[in-house]
């Protein structure tokens, strides 16, 4: 983690992992539990984001690794909003029409 000050705060993680399909159903659940927005493909192929992390990101993974038994790599990348737009159409035809 960045400890920078005036770094901006955490947004989002996306993780990607791929964990033993006889473990996923408790993996999907803890993450679940956590309120963590899971997805599942063939059975243990996981995509996970984390809105808003607000626990240690090292304890979710440690969790997750002692439900599959053993570790396996996860990709993590992490989200930070640096800018926020609202974008609408106008359409200039229709007031020329009116």
């Amino acid at each position: 983690m960045n400890h920078d000050p005036n770094a901006p705060t955490l947004d989002l993680i996306r993780w990607t992992f791929t964990s033993d399909p006889a473990q996923s159903g408790a993996i999907e659940e803890h993450l679940t539990d956590l309120g963590l927005d899971v997805m599942v493909s063939d059975g243990c192929k996981f995509l996970v984001t984390w809105e808003e992390p607000d626990r240690e990101v090292d304890e979710v993974i440690t969790a997750i690794w002692a439900l599959n038994g053993v570790p396996f790599e996860v990709t993590q990348e992490e989200f930070h909003r640096l800018s926020l737009h609202t974008l609408h159409h106008v359409d200039e035809g229709t007031s020329e029409a009116a």
